[in-house]
C-alpha cells in the first residue's frame, strides 16, 4: 500500500510538473491513469490546468478519462480552457470530451470563453457543436458575454453559429441592449445585421436607442437611428432618447436627434413636466440650448410648477442661457443672425423688421453674424444695407468682431464705402494699418476700388489708388473701365489723373515695375533696356527710389546688382536711403552688393545708426582698405572726417544721437571704437585740437594762476581798495605796508614773498604768451609738415623759408610719397617746437629776472598795488578768452544743448562772473562799498575752487587718467544719495543734542549743533560737554546717561553703518563702472576734440584740411568747397563741382554715393596743374597708410568680441558633450547587446547538457 501510494503521488507530480518522459516510464509500468489526488483531480486534469499538452496527449493515449473524477471538480476541458491552451482545448474535444460541463458558477467553456475574448478556443469549440445557448447562474448566453467583451470576432461566430439574438438574461437585457449600453460599436453592427430586434426594451421600457443615449454613445446612436429605432420610445417614467441626452449634457447626440424627424421636442418627463429646452436652461447648457431653439423648440411653455425656460435660467443664474433665450424672444432677427438661418432672417427681413435692431448689449444682427463667422448670413445682410458703422456698448463694431473670411467680407464692403464717400484720411490709415491688402477688391457688382473713387468723383482717392498700383484696365462685367466710369461722371481730376497714370506706365516701365514690387517684369525690362537703370521721372525719383520706399528688398537687390546709381535726390532734396521704408534693411543691401565702391554719406550713416549701431560699424568697414598684412588704408575718409561741415562728420552724428542710454552706449561701442573713427580722431587732433588743446590749456594754466594770486594778494589789503588803472598816478605811486600804527593788527605783508612770487608770475606770463604763439603757428597742419620735412633733410635757408612763408620749398603737396615716415618727423618736429618754446621764454626772461633780482623787497613791496592790478588785468583777459570760446561753442551746440551740460553751464558762469563782478571789484570799478570785502573774498575762494575743479577736464585726453572722469559721476550720484539718507539722521541728532546739552561748548545755536554733529562723521567726537552733565554742584545723571547712550547710537549709526553703507554703494559703482570707463574715456576724448571743432570757424576748418585750398575758396570767403576729383567721372559722368554754406548753412547733396572708380584717392594724385584750375590738395595726412598694430589694442565694450568668443566656445563645449553623451549610449548598448549573446550562449550549452543527460 506504502508503494503504491508513493507511485500515485509521483505520477500526479510528474503529471502537473510536465515531466512527459517520468509519466510514459510511470504509465508503461502499469500505474493507474485515473489516479486522483488528494483534491479529487487526475492526471490529466492536472496537467490540462498546467498546460502540458504532451502529457496530456500522453495520458488520453493510455485511455485516460477527461472528465473529472468528482463533479464539484473543473473537468480537464474546463482547466484547459481556463488556462487558455488551444491545442489542449483541441485535443479534448476531439477525444469526445463532454462540452457541457460547468464550472460552479454555471459557465460553459463556451462561455468562458466568450467572456475573456479567447477568439481561438471559441473557434474550437464551436467547431465541435458547443451548445450557444447555454446559460449561466446569471441567465447570460455566450452572445451576452461576447457583446459585453465588445469582441466582434466572437459576436461573428456565435451568430454565424444561429445563436439566439433576442434572447434576455435575468436581468431582462438583450444582447443588443448590452452593446448599445456599453457602446460597442462593431458588436451592435453585428446584432442588428443578423435580425435583433432594434427596439426590443427591458422591463423599465429602455430600448437599445435610449441605453445609447443616455450612455452618451453617440456612433451607436447614429447606427440605430439609421436602422428606424424609434426615436420617439419614452421609459417608464417619460424620459425620451432626447431628454435623456439634455440630461447628460450630450450635445453631439442631440444634434443627431434634432436631425431625425420623429423626435419629439417637445416631450416632457412624467415628473415635474420638464422639456428637453427646460433641462437646458435648467442646467445653463447653451449648446444643447442652441441646438434646440434652433430646432424651434417651445420657448414659451412652462412646466408644472409654471415656469418658463427663460425663468429656470434665471433661477439657476446661468447668465448666457438668459441672454440666448431673451435674444430669441425679444430679438429673433439677431438670434437667426447668430444661429444661421439663413431661410428664416429672409422672412423676417421680407416683413420689414429692421436690421438696426439691437440687444441690450447695443449689438447689431451684423456683428452677430460676424461674430460668428458665417459668410452667408455677413452677405445676405450687407446686400440688405445693414449698418456697418455701428458699434456696441463696448465700442466694437462688426469688422473688429469678424475673422477669417467674414472679416476679409467686411474689410471689403467698409474700403467700398469709404471710397464711395471720398473719406481719405480714413482710407490711408488702413492702408497703414495693412500694407498688403488688396486694392483689387470688387463690390459685389464687380467694381473694383479705382472705379467707384473715379465713379463718385474722388481725384485724391484716384491718385492714392493710382500710387499703389491699381490696375487700369480693370473692366466690370458691362467691360466700364475707370476711366469711363470718371467720363460718364464728367470727373475731369480723375480722368486727368489716369490719363497722366497710363503716361507715366507707358513712358517709365522700370519705375512702374519698381514701384508695384514686380521683380520679374522689372528683370524683363532691364534686360531690354539696360541703359535706363537710372531714370527719373518729372519729380526726380528712380526706380530705386520707388523700391527703397515701399520696402520692395528683391527690386532694391536686383538693382543695385545691376550697378543702379543710390545716391541722387529728386526735386524735394531726398535720396533713396531718405525715402526708404526700412532704413536697416536698405543698408545691409547696398552693404552687401556695394561695399566696395560706397561713398560716405552722413544722412546715411546717423539712419543707419538710429536702426542698429552695428549697422554703422559695417558701414565703416566698408571703408577700410588693408594694404598687406600690417598696414591700413582707409577710402573716403575726409568725408567720414567732415570736410564739409562738422554737421556732416561722422564724429558729430555718433557723439550726438538722439535716444535712450542703451542706444548710446551701443553706439559708441560699435562704432566710436571702430578703427575709422579712432583715426578720424587722430586726425582731428593732428589738424587742430592738439594746437587748441594746448593753448586753451597754457591760457588755463594763466588764469588759475592769476585767480590765485589775486585773491590772495586782496586778503593782504588792510585798506579798502583805492584803485584807478586809468590814472597814471596810479602805476607812479609807492604804497608803503610798514607804517601801520595799529598795534593790534599784525603785519601779514610778506616782503620777501611777494617778490618771489612777482618773478614766478613774469616767467609765467612770458612762457604762456611764447608757448602759445609757438603752437598757435607752429602746429597749423601745413606748417608741422614744412618743419617736419625740415627737419629731416632741411638746410637752415630751408628754414628761414619755413618761418617767413610757413611751409618748407622743396614740398611736392601733389607727391603721394610725401614723407612715407612722416609720423616720426612730425613728432621730432613737436619735440623741436617746445624746445624753442624754453629757449625763447629763457631768452625774454632772463633780462626781466636781472632787473627783479637787482631791487630790494621793500621795493618790490611798494610795488604790490600795481603788480595786483597787472594781475587782475591778465585775469580779466584770460577769462574774456575762455568766455569768447565758451560763446562760440554755445553758437555751435545750440543755447538748449549746451546749456544741458552742467559743467557747460558752470563755466560760462563762472567766467561771466569773474569778467562782470569779480575783476571790476578788484580794480575798484565796483567800489566795496556795494560788494563788501567779506564778500569779494568768498568770491575768490569759490572762483578758485572751481576753477581747480574745472582743470580736471583737460585729463580727458591723458590716456591713464581719462578714464577716471567718467566714474566721477556715478560717485557723485551716490554721494548724493546717500546725503539724502544721511541727512534724516543728521537733522534728527541735531536736534536732540541741542535739546540735551544747549548751552555747552559746541551746542549753543541750533546751527553750531549742525556743524558738531556733522563732524562726528568724521571722527571728531567732543565728550566733555556730555561729561560735564556730571559736574557738581548741578549732577544730571539721568542726562548724561541718555546723553551718552545718544552719543553711542550716533557713533554706531553714522560711521559703522552708514559710512559702510555709503563706501559699498562707491564700491559697487566702480566695480561696475570700471568695465564702460574705458569707452567711456574714448567718448569723454571725442567730446572733446568735437567741442574745439565746433568753436573752430568755416575758414579755419579749410585751412587745416587743405594744404593748398581750392581756388574757388579765394573768391568766395565763408564758403566751404566740396572737393571731388573730375577724374573720377571722367569717364562716366561730368559733373560740376559745388559749394556749399559751410558753418551757416548747408544744401543738400545731390552728389552720387557711388563712385565707379575703385580708388578714390586716385582725385588725390594728380600734378601741379591741377591744382591751379582751383581743385585744391587735401592734408596728407589723409593719405597716410597706418600699421594695424597701432589700432590693435583698442577700446573693448564686454559683450561684444569677449561675448562671442565665450558663446562659441560654449557651443562648442555642449557639441563635444553631446557627442560624449551619445558614444556612451553606444557602449552601453553593445555591451547589453553582448551580455545578451553571452547568457543565450550559456543557456544553449545547458540545455545541450541537459539532454544530453536525458538521452544517457
Amino acid at each position: 500500500v506504502e508503494r503504491v501510494a508513493m507511485s500515485t503521488h509521483n505520477l500526479l507530480k510528474d503529471a502537473r510538473r510536465g515531466n512527459v518522459f517520468e509519466v510514459t516510464r510511470r504509465l508503461a509500468q502499469g500505474e493507474d491513469v485515473n489516479q486522483v489526488d488528494e483534491a479529487g483531480d487526475t492526471a490529466i486534469v492536472n496537467a490540462a490546468a498546467h498546460g502540458h499538452h504532451d502529457v496530456v496527449r500522453v495520458l488520453l493515449a493510455h485511455n485516460a478519462s477527461p472528465e473529472a473524477h468528482r463533479e464539484d471538480r473543473p473537468s480537464a476541458l474546463l482547466r484547459a480552457t481556463q488556462k487558455g491552451c488551444v491545442e489542449t482545448v483541441t485535443l479534448l474535444a476531439d477525444h469526445h470530451a463532454n462540452l457541457e460541463t460547468t464550472f460552479p458558477d454555471g459557465k460553459t467553456a463556451l462561455l468562458y470563453a466568450c467572456f475573456h475574448g479567447l477568439a481561438l478556443i471559441c473557434n474550437v469549440l464551436l467547431d465541435h457543436h458547443a451548445n450557444t445557448e447555454v446559460a449561466d447562474d446569471l441567465g447570460n448566453t455566450a452572445l451576452h458575454y461576447a457583446t459585453l467583451n465588445g469582441n466582434v470576432k466572437i459576436v461573428n461566430m456565435l451568430l454565424d453559429a444561429q445563436a439566439q439574438t433576442n434572447v434576455y438574461n435575468y436581468e431582462r437585457n438583450t444582447p443588443l441592449l448590452i452593446a448599445a449600453t456599453v457602446g460597442h460599436l462593431e458588436p451592435l453592427k453585428a446584432l442588428i445585421e443578423h435580425g435583433a430586434e432594434i427596439d426590443s426594451p427591458n422591463d423599465d421600457a429602455w430600448t437599445p436607442l435610449l441605453c445609447a443615449c443616455e450612455a452618451g454613445h453617440v456612433e451607436c446612436a447614429k447606427v440605430l437611428l439609421a436602422h428606424n429605432a424609434l426615436a420617439s420610445a419614452i421609459t417608464s417614467n417619460g424620459s425620451t432618447a432626447l431628454i435623456l441626452a439634455t440630461k447628460k449634457g450630450n450635445s453631439d447626440i442631440v444634434r443627431v436627434l434634432l436631425n431625425h424627424p420623429d423626435t419629439p421636442i417637445e416631450a416632457r418627463l412624467n415628473s415635474g413636466g420638464m422639456t428637453a429646452l427646460m433641462l437646458a436652461a435648467s442646467s445653463g447648457n447653451l449648446t444643447i440650448l442652441q441646438l434646440l431653439l434652433d430646432a424651434n423648440a417651445d420657448f414659451k411653455a412652462t412646466n408644472l410648477d409654471n415656469k418658463t425656460p427663460l425663468q429656470l435660467a434665471i433661477e439657476k443664474n446661468h447668465s448666457s442661457s438668459k441672454a440666448l433665450l431673451l435674444l430669441r424672444q425679444h430679438h429673433p432677427l439677431l438670434y437667426f443672425a447668430k444661429s444661421g438661418h439663413l431661410g428664416q432672417l429672409e422672412q423676417l427681413v421680407k416683413r420689414g423688421v429692421p436690421l438696426d435692431d439691437r440687444d441690450e448689449n447695443g449689438r447689431t444682427a451684423l456683428m452677430f453674424a460676424a461674430a460668428e463667422g458665417d459668410p452667408n448670413i455677413v452677405n445676405f445682410l450687407l446686400q440688405n444695407n445693414a449698418p456697418l458703422e455701428a458699434i456696441d456698448n463696448n465700442g466694437a463694431n462688426a469688422l473688429s468682431i469678424a475673422s477669417g473670411e467674414c472679416r476679409r467680407i467686411l474689410e471689403r464692403e467698409v474700403l467700398c464705402r469709404i471710397v464711395r464717400d471720398g473719406d481719405i484720411q480714413t482710407f490711408m490709415e488702413i492702408l497703414a494699418e495693412n500694407a498688403t491688402m488688396d486694392i483689387e477688391q470688387e463690390d459685389e457688382n464687380g467694381k473694383t476700388l479705382l472705379m467707384l473713387a473715379a465713379e463718385n468723383g474722388h481725384p485724391d482717392l484716384v491718385k492714392l489708388l493710382l500710387d499703389r498700383n491699381a490696375d487700369l484696365d480693370a473692366a466690370q462685367s458691362e467691360g466700364k473701365t475707370a476711366l469711363s466710369y470718371a467720363l460718364e461722371g464728367n470727373h475731369r481730376s480723375a480722368v486727368l489723373y489716369i490719363n497722366k497714370e497710363r503716361a507715366f506706365r507707358e513712358r517709365y516701365p522700370l519705375l512702374y515695375h519698381a514701384r508695384s514690387g514686380n521683380l520679374t517684369a522689372a528683370r524683363a525690362c532691364l534686360k531690354e533696356t539696360p541703359d535706363k537703370i537710372d531714370e527719373r521721372d518729372e519729380d526726380g525719383w528712380s526706380a530705386l527710389m520707388y523700391a527703397a520706399s515701399l520696402g520692395h528688398d528683391q527690386i532694391i537687390q536686383h538693382l543695385l546688382e545691376n550697378n543702379a546709381q543710390i545716391g541722387g535726390t529728386d526735386k524735394g532734396g531726398k535720396t533713396a536711403f531718405m525715402v526708404s521704408k526700412d532704413k536697416a534693411t536698405f543698408v545691409k543691401l547696398i552693404l552687401e552688393k556695394n561695399a566696395a565702391d560706397l561713398r560716405f554719406n552722413e544722412i546715411m550713416f546717423r539712419g543707419a545708426i538710429e536702426c542698429d549701431p552695428k549697422l554703422g560699424r559695417e558701414i565703416l568697414n566698408a571703408f577700410i582698405i588693408e594694404e598687406g598684412r600690417y598696414r591700413l588704408d582707409f577710402r573716403d575718409l575726409d568725408r567720414i572726417y567732415g570736410k564739409e561741415s562738422v554737421e556732416k562728420s561722422a564724429l558729430y552724428s555718433i557723439l550726438n544721437l538722439e535716444s535712450d542710454d542703451d542706444a548710446q552706449s551701443a553706439v559708441k561701442a560699435h562704432c566710436l571704437q571702430h578703427i575709422v573713427i579712432r583715426r578720424v580722431l587722430q586726425l582731428k587732433w593732428e589738424f587742430f585740437a592738439q594746437r587748441m588743446y594746448i593753448e586753451q590749456c597754457l591760457m588755463y594754466l594763466l588764469l588759475l594762476a592769476s585767480s590765485v594770486i589775486s585773491g590772495c594778494f586782496y586778503q593782504l589789503d588792510e585798506d579798502p581798495n583805492n584803485t584807478n588803472i586809468f590814472s597814471l598816478a596810479f602805476w607812479h605811486r609807492t604804497s608803503s605796508h610798514t607804517a601801520v600804527t595799529n598795534s593790534s593788527v599784525p603785519d601779514r605783508v610778506d616782503d620777501e614773498g611777494i617778490k618771489i612770487s612777482f618773478m614766478i608770475w613774469i616767467v609765467f606770463v612770458i612762457y604762456v604768451l611764447v608757448s602759445y604763439v609757438i603752437a598757435h603757428y607752429g602746429l597749423k597742419p601745413k606748417r608741422l609738415w614744412g618743419l617736419a620735412r625740415w627737419c629731416r633733410d632741411g638746410t637752415y635757408a630751408g628754414f628761414f623759408s619755413f618761418l617767413f612763408h610757413g611751409t618748407y620749398a622743396d614740398m611736392d603737396w601733389s607727391d603721394d610719397t610725401l614723407m612715407p615716415d612722416a609720423p616720426k618727423w612730425k613728432s621730432y618736429a613737436k619735440r623741436v617746437l617746445f624746445f624753442n618754446s624754453v629757449f625763447w621764454t629763457t631768452a625774454i626772461c632772463l633780462p626781466f629776472m636781472f632787473y627783479l633780482g637787482s631791487r630790494s623787497n621793500a621795493e618790490m613791496t611798494k610795488a604790490k598795488d600795481q603788480y595786483q592790478a597787472l594781475n587782475n588785468i591778465v585775469l580779466w583777459f584770460t577769462a574774456f578768452y575762455f568766455f569768447y570760446w565758451e560763446y562760440k561753442e554755445l553758437q555751435g551746440y545750440g543755447i538748449r544743448k549746451y546749456m544741458s551740460s552742467s559743467v557747460n553751464a558752470v563755466q560760462i558762469i563762472i567766467f561771466a562772473l569773474i569778467l562782470f563782478v569779480y575783476v571790476p571789484c578788484q580794480l575798484d570799478f565796483i567800489p566795496e562799498t556795494i560788494v563788501v570785502r567779506e564778500y569779494q573774498l568768498c568770491m575768490a575762494g569759490t572762483i578758485c575752487l572751481a576753477l581747480w575743479i574745472l582743470a580736471l577736464q583737460y585729463l580727458e585726453v591723458h590716456g591713464t587718467a581719462g578714464y577716471l572722469l567718467p566714474m566721477m559721476h556715478g560717485l557723485l550720484l551716490d554721494t548724493v544719495r546717500f546725503s539724502i539718507l544721511y541727512g534724516v539722521f543728521q537733522v534728527g541728532l541735531t536736534c536732540a543734542y541741542y535739546i540735551l546739552l544747549q548751552g555747552s561748548d559746541g551746542y549753543e545755536t541750533m546751527l553750531n549743533s549742525f556743524v558738531t554733529v556733522y563732524f562726528v562723521l568724521f571722527g571728531q567726537i567732543q565728550t566733555d560737554p556730555i561729561s560735564a552733565l556730571l559736574d557738581p554742584p548741578h549732577t544730571k545723571p539721568v542726562l548724561y546717561v541718555f546723553a551718552m547712550g545718544l552719543l553711542m547710537f550716533h557713533m554706531a549709526v553714522a560711521i559703522v553703518l552708514l559710512l559702510n553703507v555709503l563706501i559699498a554703494m562707491m564700491n559697487n559703482t566702480l566695480v561696475d563702472g570700471l568695465e564702460k570707463a574705458k569707452l567711456e574715456a574714448l567718448a569723454s576724448y571725442a567730446k572733446c576734440v568735437l567741442r574745439l571743432e565746433l568753436s573752430l570757424g568755416a575758414k579755419e576748418r579749410i585751412e587745416m584740411i587743405y594744404v593748398i585750398k581750392p581756388k574757388f575758396l579765394h573768391h568766395h570767403k565763408g564758403k566751404l568747397f566740396r572737393f571731388i576729383s573730375c577724374n573720377i567721372f571722367s569717364e562716366e559722368q561730368e559733373e560740376k563741382d559745388r559749394s556749399v554754406q559751410g558753418h551757416w548753412g548747408t544744401s543738400e547733396e545731390k552728389k552720387p554715393l557711388l563712385v565707379k572708380m575703385p580708388n578714390l584717392f586716385g582725385a588725390l594724385r594728380r600734378t601741379d596743374s591741377q591744382s591751379k584750375h582751383g581743385v585744391g590738395i587735401l592734408n596728407p595726412a589723409f593719405r597716410e597708410i597706418v600699421l594695424k598694430s597701432d589700432y590693435k589694442t583698442g577700446y573693448e565694450q564686454k559683450g561684444t568680441a569677449d561675448e562671442e568668443y565665450q558663446n562659441e566656445m560654449r557651443s562648442m563645449v555642449q557639441a563635444l558633450k553631446k557627442d560624449h553623451t551619445v558614444q556612451l549610449q553606444l557602449m552601453k548598448s553593445q555591451l547589453n547587446e553582448m551580455t545578451r549573446i553571452l547568457m543565450e550562449l550559456q543557456a544553449t550549452g545547458a540545455s545541450d547538457s541537459q539532454t544530453s543527460s536525458l538521452q544517457d
